[in-house]
């Protein structure tokens, strides 16, 4: 489990990816912040193993 600001998002040299990611109220993610989450969906893309799944407030998206 990770807990970080998605716009800052970066995987560890030895840290696998993700197999999921989940986004509760998070403002660059649910449009409140539309350019910051231009960055945070690139950043969880890149944390995320291809073809796993972004739940923002519950509802799957894409990352």
């Amino acid at each position: 489990m990770r807990l970080a600001a998605a716009e800052d998002l970066t995987l560890s040299p030895d840290e696998p990816p993700y197999d999921l990611a989940f986004a509760n109220r998070v403002g660059a993610l649910d449009g409140r912040h539309p350019t910051t989450g231009i960055h945070a969906r690139a950043r969880i893309r890149a944390a995320l193993a291809p073809g796993a799944p972004l739940y923002v407030d519950g509802v799957r998206t894409t990352p």
